[in-house]
This record gives C-alpha cells, sequence and structure tokens, in this order.
C-alpha cells in the first residue's frame, strides 16, 4: 500500500509549484490515451494485464466476480477488461480504494474507454444503467461524489455529481442513441469552476469528435460536490439492482484538472425569451460564447425565423464572452424560432439549442397582443376540420374520429368524442400565459377516474405536469390544476348526460395584497347556475408549459382514459376575462410565503429592482455574486420582519464602483430559506 504520507508530502510540493506556474488546462496528449501519469491524475488504468494504478495518489485496483483482459482493438491501447454481466448473477465490477485526492471538488476531468455488449431498457434489468465510472456515497450509493453512466432506455450517456447535502445533480447528457453496441466510446466528462460548465466529449474508436455537449451549472446552489469515503467504482454504481456494466472499459484516468481536447467553441447561458406583447420593438438575445483552449471565436449569429425562413445576424460582444443580438419586431400573431451558433478558427462549430441544425430544434415565442382571445372553438363548422374563431387563427389537428352532433350547449352544434381513439390538438405559443381564462362546455357519457377533460402539459408525453389541466377524480367531481401552483376541487358531483359550464381563470394580485396570484374555478349547470365556485391565493407562478393543448385525452399513453361525451364553445383567453377573483383580496388569508422574484428588468442597465417575502421575523441576506461565486453586492443583513420587500441595485459593488456588463447571480437567504436566481447587467 502506497504511504499517504508520502503522497500528502508530494502533494504538497505539487500545490507550491502551481501556485506559480499555474495555467488552468492542461494541454492534450493522444486523445485517449494512452497516458503517462503527471502531477494532477489522481487515478490512471491501462489494464494491460493487470489492475495496476500509475498514479501515486490511489491504489491500485481490485477485481470483483468475473473480469479478465482482452487485446483491445482501439490502436495503441493494448489489452483492455472485460466486465462480464450478462447473467444477472454474475456481480463483477472493479473498485479503487478511496483516497483524500479521488474525491474531487473542483476543476476535473474523468476519462475512460467504454465498448458495451449487453444493456436493459428499464428498471427490472440489471444492467439498465451500466456506470463506466462512480464515486458513489458510502452511505446512500445515488449521491454520488461523480458519475459516468448509460442510460438503457434512451441509449445516451450522463456524466454528474451530487451536490453536497442536497438532491441535486448537476449533469450533462449526451443525445440519445450515443451507443451503439459493440463500438468502443471514448468519453471524457469535464467540471471547468472558472467557467461553471460540464462538459461531454465522446470520441470513437477513430478518436474523432462525435459529440460535444455542453452544461451550466450554478456556482452557489450546485457547489461543492459532495465527498464521500467510498471507493472509486467502475462497471458498477455501487448500490442498486440495475446498474451493472455487460462489457469492456480501457484507460481510465481521473485529473484534478481540466484537461484539453479539440472542441468547438461554448454557447452557453442563451436567453430564453417567453411571449413578447405586441408593442415590444426588438427581442434582444444574450449568450455567453467562448472557446476553452487555444482556438479563437471566428463568427458567432443569431439566427431567427418569423415564418419565412431564417436569417441572420451577428452578435455584438458585451463585455468579455457576453455577447447579445437582436430580433426586430414582428407582427401579433408571429412566432418566432431562433438559436445561436459559433465557429471557431478551426472551422469547429457549435449551436444552441444543440441539435438546432441536426433536429430542428429551436428556442421559440410568440408576439401576442395583451387581453385576446387565443382560442374560439363553437363548432358550428357542422362538418371538416374545427375552425379557430380568434384572431391567432390556429390550426387544429383531429385525432380519431370526433363527430359533429346538434346536441348543443351554444349555437347548434357541438363535437362528439367517443372515448376510444379520438381527441382535438392545437399546437401554440399563445396558448399558456401567467394569466388566463379557460372556458367550455361539457356533457359527459362516462365519468372515468383521473380523465383529462382538458390539459396544456410541460411535455409532449407528460399528463402530470401542466400549464392548466381540467380532470375528473375518482369521486365524480372536477378538478382544475395548474401543477407546482393550485389545485381546486368543485363541491359539486357531476352526472352523465347533463351539460356543465367549465371556467377556470388565474390572475396576478393587486398591490397590497399578501399573496402573488389568485386562481378561481367555477362550475356551473345547463343553465349557467353556479354549483361551485373554488378560489384560492397562491404565490408561485404556474407552470409555463410549451407542449400543445389537449382537449378529451391526456398528453402521454392511453392512461388516464379518454373523455367520452361532448365538448361545446371553448374558449382560452391570456387575461382573467371571467374576473372570477376580482376583488376578493380580503377574502381570501393567504399566509405568506418565502419568494425571491426574478428581477426586473432583465437584462437591465443601469439598475433592477429584486422583490422578495418573508413569512416570519428572522435574519436576512440579500447578496450579488459574480460568475465565480464572488461577492459583488451586499443589499441586505440584518433582521427583517415578515412582509413584502422591494430592493434596488444599481450595478455597483460594496465599494461603489460601477462594475463590468455580464451575468450576476443575486442569493436570498434565511434562517429556514435559501434561493438563487441569475441577473444579466447589459452596459
Amino acid at each position: 500500500m502506497k504511504s499517504l504520507m508520502n503522497l500528502k508530502k508530494n502533494r504538497l510540493v505539487f500545490f507550491f509549484v502551481v501556485l506559480i506556474f499555474s495555467v488552468g488546462v492542461i494541454s492534450a496528449q493522444q486523445v485517449g490515451g494512452p497516458y503517462t501519469a503527471d502531477e494532477h491524475t489522481m487515478l490512471l488504468l491501462h489494464f494491460d494485464g493487470n489492475l495496476s494504478n500509475e498514479s501515486q495518489y490511489s491504489e491500485d485496483a481490485v477485481a470483483h466476480g468475473q473480469t479478465y483482459f482482452l487485446a483491445n482493438n482501439v490502436p495503441n491501447l493494448g489489452q483492455c477488461l472485460r466486465i462480464d454481466n450478462d447473467s444477472n448473477t454474475d456481480s463483477s465490477y472493479v473498485t479503487v480504494a478511496d483516497t483524500p485526492y479521488v474525491d474531487l471538488t473542483g476543476d476535473w476531468t474523468l476519462e475512460g474507454w467504454i465498448n458495451i455488449f449487453t444493456f436493459g431498457e428499464s428498471s427490472s434489468d440489471w444492467r439498465w444503467v451500466p456506470r463506466l465510472l462512480m464515486k458513489p456515497g458510502a452511505e446512500t450509493f445515488w449521491l454520488p461524489n461523480y458519475f459516468l453512466e448509460m442510460w438503457g432506455d434512451t441509449r445516451r450517456y450522463e456524466c454528474g455529481y451530487n451536490v453536497q447535502g442536497q438532491y441535486i445533480w448537476p449533469k450533462v447528457v449526451s443525445p440519445d442513441n450515443t451507443l451503439v453496441v459493440g463500438q468502443w466510446l471514448h468519453l471524457a466528462f469535464i467540471r471547468d469552476t472558472s467557467r461553471n460548465i460540464l462538459i461531454l466529449v465522446t470520441h470513437n474508436a477513430n478518436r474523432e469528435l462525435v459529440n460535444f455537449n455542453v452544461s451550466s451549472y450554478d456556482p452557489i446552489t450546485d457547489n461543492p460536490p459532495t465527498v464521500t469515503s467510498a471507493p472509486v467504482h467502475i462497471g458498477y454504481g455501487g448500490g442498486g439492482g440495475d446498474s451493472w456494466l455487460d462489457g469492456f472499459v480501457d484507460e481510465i484516468r481521473i485529473s484534478d484538472v481540466v484537461r484539453e481536447f479539440p472542441i468547438p467553441p461554448i454557447v452557453a447561458d442563451v436567453t430564453e425569451l417567453t411571449n413578447q406583447t405586441s408593442d415590444v420593438t426588438s427581442y434582444d438575445i444574450g449568450a455567453n460564447i467562448y472557446t476553452l483552449f487555444s482556438t479563437t471565436i471566428q463568427s458567432a449569429k443569431l439566427y431567427y425565423d418569423a415564418g419565412s425562413g431564417f436569417q441572420s445576424v451577428g452578435m455584438t460582444t458585451v463585455s468579455g464572452d457576453s455577447m447579445y443580438a437582436s430580433i426586430p419586431q414582428q407582427a401579433s400573431g408571429s412566432v418566432i424560432k431562433y438559436y445561436v451558433k459559433a465557429i471557431d478558427n478551426d472551422g469547429l462549430s457549435f449551436t444552441q439549442p444543440q441539435n438546432a441544425e441536426t433536429d430542428g430544434v429551436y428556442y421559440t415565442f410568440g408576439v401576442y397582443t395583451p387581453n385576446t382571445l387565443t382560442l374560439g372553438l363553437g363548432f358550428e363548422e357542422g362538418s371538416g376540420v374545427p375552425q379557430d374563431a380568434s384572431g391567432y387563427s390556429h390550426t387544429v389537428t383531429v385525432v380519431g374520429s370526433p363527430v359533429y352532433s346538434s346536441n348543443a350547449a351554444v349555437g347548434s352544434k357541438s363535437i362528439y368524442l367517443e372515448g376510444d381513439s379520438s381527441y382535438l390538438e392545437v399546437d401554440s405559443p399563445f396558448l399558456t400565459a401567467e394569466e388566463f381564462c379557460v372556458d367550455f362546455w361539457l356533457k359527459a357519457d362516462s365519468i372515468r377516474d383521473y380523465c383529462r377533460i382538458l390539459n396544456r402539459p410541460s411535455e409532449p408525453g407528460s399528463w402530470s405536469t401542466n400549464n392548466y389541466q381540467i380532470r375528473f377524480n375518482n369521486a365524480q367531481q372536477i378538478q382544475a390544476i395548474s401543477d407546482g401552483s393550485v389545485s381546486l376541487t368543485a363541491d359539486a358531483t357531476l352526472e352523465t348526460g347533463k351539460w356543465y359550464h367549465v371556467i377556470y381563470e388565474v390572475r396576478k394580485a393587486g398591490v397590497g395584497d399578501t399573496c402573488a396570484y389568485y386562481a378561481a374555478f367555477d362550475l356551473r349547470d345547463e343553465n349557467d347556475n353556479r354549483l361551485s365556485l373554488k378560489i384560492a391565493a397562491f404565490d408561485t407562478p404556474v407552470m409555463m408549459a410549451t407542449s400543445p393543448l389537449r382537449i378529451g385525452k391526456a398528453a402521454g399513453g392511453d392512461y388516464p382514459p379518454y373523455f367520452c361525451g361532448y365538448f361545446d364553445d371553448v374558449k382560452i383567453y391570456n387575461y382573467p376575462a371571467a374576473e372570477l377573483s376580482g376583488g376578493i383580496s380580503d377574502e381570501v388569508n393567504l399566509p405568506l410565503k418565502y419568494e425571491l422574484s426574478q428581477n426586473y428588468p432583465n437584462p437591465f442597465n443601469p439598475s433592477t429592482q429584486i422583490q422578495f417575502t418573508i413569512p416570519e421575523n428572522q435574519t436576512v441576506t440579500l447578496t450579488i455574486y459574480d460568475v465565480l461565486g464572488r461577492k459583488v453586492r451586499t443589499l441586505v443583513n440584518g433582521e427583517m420582519t415578515a412582509g413584502k420587500y422591494l430592493k434596488i441595485w444599481n450595478g455597483t459593488n460594496d465599494s461603489g464602483v460601477i462594475v463590468a456588463s455580464g451575468v450576476y447571480f443575486y442569493r436570498l437567504k434565511t434562517d429556514n430559506y435559501i434561493k438563487v436566481r441569475k441577473m444579466i447587467l447589459m452596459r
């Protein structure tokens, strides 16, 4: 066993050298090795017929179960290690004993070659999430210092870590189907604390770059990584029954520094605009764009499409890595798609979203007129596809075989869904809003437990999370839900064969109210007489879901069941048109809750407002940090009484000096609450 005393002595010498000659990154050797150990190598396993470790900072590896050595067909790598888990009783893996040097909390580069033979596609299979490399938690294995793993149901790689003391796992993810059975891949997982980014670099057996993926992490809330006392695991997650690797591994290297690889420029922190009102004259898109190593940015452009094809505009540098460009004003009803692309002087390019040019995945927003009807379906056509009567003229997609009926609540026609395979769908950014009103009539032929009547889901396959959803519960009652914020259930029990008028709205609270929002759910009978009115106050904004509106069906699968019955006069507004909750603030007494609102305006120049709420008397700090986690300005530090507060930051530090343009973080901290948000200063 290597002497930890000698390790610590050598480590102190190394720290002294780095303090004098630190360069931030280490230049690349041949991609994927074979490597030689240096002062930053915490672990290095070649698997050339043995489990010897070249690093002086950690122990040799130990094999468990069935492992053996074979020739590796990747050039220059010699032999590799076969980890045999083709049976769920094999339990084969490799460990390296814990030392202080394989626990990482700063910069790191974790590498290894992996060749997967077989894998599972669900949690019932022992090979569902095979681990290439993991430093699991000693008591709870899924609270690791770091992990490199593959998910069999999507065949993608995920690399990340657990945040100390929290159930948070910052990570970077490869595209789906990155895994190809029987083929070698080299994975390099980088954590760069100077940029607060995570990088996953993937090479094929020819050492060619096949994927480059990057994500940002919060330097305050996503720090520090958990430190564990468990050994490093190769081929197994250290717990659970679904993390066994059946395949080959080679050239495992753990470094406490950012290693250099040929990679494209990085585009991060792109502004994701929500819907914009029609009076906004331009739409500013910001991003941080830079190269990590020795290359330089050749070009950086914003691409946008307002309906007539993509156009581009050059990004302008604000300060340092911060750049921006503007999309010119578009007409109300326009839907704008956009992405950002950068190219370096080696010709390597990168886009955000990363699959914009390959799969047509873009950032999107709509331009809307406030206080308008955004969807109006009266079904008076009597045949063909229902037509939207709002000013947005949405296309309605008909699925299955809905039929028109003269059994109507409003006008002369309604639409009937048979409850087996039929529903209506409308895809539009205008059908999600912070304030809204959903108004329609229904007549159910059957009342099915948890059937979604109408819903605006967060994702195409999600039946549980929505901007708004109307559903039956399991007691023949109807509910209105905005997930994460509010749930209201009507008092009345519904009956089949009867028309009901349903209205659900959300509005912002007024000045002086002790909450941020009100929701109201109104149920009326066939004569439009009120059966139930439920009102609630809440502080968390409703979910801004963007997937298509579903009428008569949940977003995913065949459960919950389809709606069986009639719809009529479906109307959706981008404001609380029914005014059900107007003037009722004195009737609703909701205790204050902790909240830190997004600053306004954002981006800003020269100052911005920060609003927060605390529910009880306590010590409060409100602090501004830069992207490196350094304190810039303390806005609040002391005892405060319960209430809502508004503070203004004028872009200066604690010494009164004006700070540079860029990304900043503001943190609210009390005895029982911590919340961090991001803002952008643009001089």
